[in-house]
């Protein structure tokens, strides 16, 4: 028997996935959202490209994964991300194995993600994630926002998110910040 909670779960999620390709509108009735700055140290695209690589197979293992079990079904996590969370080796993507000493150097880490420790942050019963996905802006040519839904709370569990951030290629990220959701509507968005 499925439940209304299940149900209600099963929906975000997919709606979140949607949210990775879709630019939402700007009438969801969100008063405020969070961002995280981000200078990237590789080409806008690539960096979006890496965002959303990593979070949508993670978002389908979030809906219907047992993570109960022995393994999880990673196959479809890029071999980037899978590589830079566990044992980097000469194989690790250049701009993985930056972002991850970028990430060992940020205030308040104490060091590299395992991927499956990353992943359980997105079990839905037990996770520890404290944000949404909402979207990706340029403000700036030389600077992205990488924006969540975090129930409008000015602190919230962001490690795991900081940890993609920096793996995807950023150069640095600024602290959370949470800003009134018109700012965010008025952002040009990254495709």
């Amino acid at each position: 028997m499925v439940h209304a909670e299940d149900e209600e779960l099963a929906a975000e999620l997919a709606a979140e996935r949607h949210r990775l390709t879709h630019r939402p509108p700007d009438d969801e009735g969100i008063p405020a959202f969070a961002y995280l700055e981000v200078r990237p140290g590789v080409a806008v695209g690539d960096y979006a490209r890496h965002l959303r690589s990593v979070l949508d197979p993670t978002l389908a293992i979030a809906a219907t994964a047992d993570f109960d079990a022995a393994e999880l079904p990673t196959g479809d996590i890029p071999d980037w991300f899978a590589r830079v969370s566990g044992q980097p080796s000469q194989e690790t993507a250049e701009f993985a194995a930056a972002g991850r000493a970028s990430y060992a150097d940020h205030p308040g880490t104490d060091g590299p993600w395992e991927l499956r420790d990353w992943l359980s942050r997105f079990e839905p019963e037990y996770g520890m994630r404290g944000w949404a996905w909402w979207d990706l802006t340029a403000p700036a040519p030389d600077r992205l926002r990488i924006w969540v839904d975090c129930g409008t709370e000015p602190w919230f569990a962001h490690l795991d998110l900081l940890w993609l951030a920096y793996t995807a290629g950023a150069v640095s990220v600024a602290p959370p910040e949470v800003v009134e959701s018109d700012i965010w509507a008025a952002e040009p968005p990254v495709g």
